[in-house]
């Protein structure tokens, strides 16, 4: 169902936003729809090009079919609702993890899988057509607060009331907030990501039904391995493959750089030591798209001391390349900020807002990159007795769904379903201003009556708005 967003700030105020990515342009979409004027700088030649697929889960997706954008996911995603996990040395099926339907249905949205350039499209067509002006070959070199602007490399300054940082985890606004650039540490591991066309999987039917999307059991498979994976599912209609495979980067030779997702490496470069049909998609695989996993910390301000300077997505809170959610942080991030941001009618209102978009934001997004860390260390597992157990449990989920229902062991799905999938940021963003923004609203309000009818000789002192002892939670 859709939720038409009425909401308009009664103050427009002039949004840059730096990075065109995911977070770039859901956000100038939001910020659109909420009345505000909005321009987007990204340093690329044009709307960004990266291979591989993308998770749609139910959080995500419900926000997309909020914002109008349902008739685009029905044309470019296809649905899932199990994962085949396969032994990467024998080719085994080891078990599998489905959701059920009925307790999926209770998250209130679809769980799709697609192209990451479906997605792009797909925001990036919504931010053009909601207004938002996108401008490319725009590098910038840093953020200046007094008065709020960004300097390029050739000099040049842009100015506008707010700048938004959603230029990734190696953020250069967000080297302007903190005054250094937030490095980080090499995990160890790298992503390389590549689609292939089922094309030319057609004279190997073994390959050929693997790789397909069947309706009525959608499943992908994840091969695991030592201190390795790799994840493939169907994309564009059943007409191409997506695989991600995480491979120890002391396996490949290649440059020590942490690079972008411009970086491509020769399929050949990447040492197959695995199961046979794995073995020939990954030798069918074009030359692969790579990024390093590199552990970095989460920003501790998101915005600066002037509160014109702020931060959003993976610019404030990186997580790994590739993972479940990775997608779903950023749209998330647009929906309360834009959603906040729609209550804007006065200036002094600016503090109390960003203040809430971290509270509640940032327990959300460290909740999610403690279960996306963990995940790796399912599925790396070594031989031993945590495997075996793990092997086991997955093997049993299976047998149990093929029985039918059971109700205890499936008592973790509607936990992992109100805490993950069931989350609503507009529902998140609206409780808060409905219990501490309207309060807030009403104080000022009492406020300036009071100062209208109190008599000049007698003093009053109001406390700050900021300082009045009321806690906002993120729940």
């Amino acid at each position: 169902m859709m939720v038409t967003t009425t909401a308009k700030a009664s103050l427009s105020l002039d949004f840059l936003i730096v990075g065109g990515g995911v977070a770039g342009l859901a956000t100038a979409f939001r910020l659109c729809q909420a009345g505000h004027r909005v321009r987007v700088l990204d340093q690329s030649s044009g709307p960004k090009q990266r291979s591989g697929g993308t998770h749609l889960p139910p959080n995500l997706t419900k926000i997309l079919v909020e914002w109008g954008l349902g008739d685009k996911l029905a044309q470019y995603g296809l649905s899932t609702r199990a994962s085949e996990f396969i032994s990467m040395d024998t080719g085994d099926v080891i078990g599998c993890l489905e959701w059920k339907e009925d307790v999926l249905q209770e998250s209130g949205a679809d769980y799709l899988l697609m192209h990451y350039q479906d997605l792009h499209t797909i925001l990036y067509e919504a931010a053009i057509s909601s207004g938002a002006q996108i401008s490319y070959n725009q590098v910038v070199s840093r953020a200046l607060a007094n008065p709020p602007r960004v300097r390029l490399v050739n000099g040049d300054e842009i100015h506008a009331d707010l700048i938004i940082g959603a230029d990734g985890p190696q953020s250069i606004i967000r080297e302007s907030i903190e005054g250094q650039r937030e490095e980080g540490i090499p995990e160890g591991h790298s992503i390389y990501v590549a689609v292939i066309s089922r094309e030319l999987l057609k004279d190997d039917k073994e390959l050929y039904e693997l790789t397909s999307s069947n309706p009525s059991s959608p499943t992908y498979p994840i091969w695991t391995g030592t201190s390795r994976h790799v994840t493939g599912f169907a994309v564009r209609e059943g007409k191409e493959f997506a695989m991600h495979a995480f491979w120890p980067d002391s396996e490949v030779e290649e440059d020590a750089s942490v690079g972008g997702w411009d970086i491509l490496v020769p399929r050949e470069k990447i040492p197959i030591r695995c199961e046979p049909k794995l073995r020939r998609l990954l030798e069918l695989a074009p030359d692969m798209q790579r990024i390093k996993l590199i552990n970095r910390p989460a920003a501790e301000e998101w915005s600066d001391p002037s509160g014109r300077i702020l931060l959003i997505g993976e610019a404030a809170h990186p997580l790994f390349p590739g993972v479940l959610q990775s997608c779903s942080m950023q749209v998330e991030d647009a929906e309360v900020f834009g959603s906040l941001f729609s209550q804007f009618r006065s200036w002094d209102q600016l503090p109390l807002l960003l203040e809430a978009f971290q509270d509640l934001r940032q327990r959300r997004t460290q909740t999610i990159h403690a279960k996306e860390t963990k995940a790796f260390q399912t599925v790396w597992v070594p031989p031993g007795p945590e495997r075996k157990a793990r092997d086991e449990a997955l093997r049993s989920v299976m047998v149990s769904g093929r029985q039918g229902w059971d109700e205890k062991k499936m008592r973790w799905q509607w936990e992992e379903i109100c805490e993950v999938f069931g989350y609503s940021a507009r529902e998140a963003a609206e409780d808060w201003w409905n219990t501490w923004g309207m309060l807030r609203e009403r104080s000022r309000t009492k406020e300036e009556y009071a100062s209208l009818y109190t008599p000049i000789e007698v003093t009053q002192t109001h406390d700050s708005p900021m300082s009045s002892g009321i806690s906002i939670a993120a729940d």
